[in-house]
């Protein structure tokens, strides 16, 4: 079988440009979502390295846990609403049941700014190219 190689540069532009996005919203949240999007992805690096960073960040294992599942199949208290709210929308865009995008957004527009919707989103996007560009290489 034939190895994929992936042009170092490339993968120094993908950093670079997960460093620049996100910043409207916090830290926390923003492993959250990328740890959430990467097991939807089925990504086992991307998991384990998210799941080690929101530790380092505080965050106990029943929340790394829960982010293993649907949100809608989590202990109400395991997120805040906000949060919940910004996971679904994350879901929705990771693996989309076609329309409900609007819907997702609205509910989490309830919690963020414009600017930290759109820091979702940019989220979402990088951690997708980070967990497709893994599973591709691995």
């Amino acid at each position: 079988m034939t190895e994929a190689k992936v042009r170092a540069e490339f993968f120094k532009t993908l950093e670079d440009f997960d460093m620049s996005v996100g910043g409207e919203l916090k830290p926390r949240l923003r492993e959250m979502i990328r740890l959430r999007v990467s097991h939807i992805n089925g990504c086992t690096h991307c998991i384990r390295l998210h799941s080690e960073q929101l530790a380092a960040e505080g965050a106990s294992p029943v929340l790394i846990s829960a982010l293993a599942r649907p949100v809608s199949s989590m202990r109400a208290d395991a997120v805040s609403e906000g949060d919940a709210a910004a996971l679904r929308f994350a879901e929705i865009l990771t693996d989309p049941p076609r329309g409900l995008e609007r819907e997702a957004r609205a509910r989490a527009g309830e919690f963020f700014t414009g600017k930290q919707l759109g820091a979702i989103v940019e989220t979402v996007a990088v951690t997708n190219a980070w967990n497709r560009v893994t599973r591709g290489t691995e």
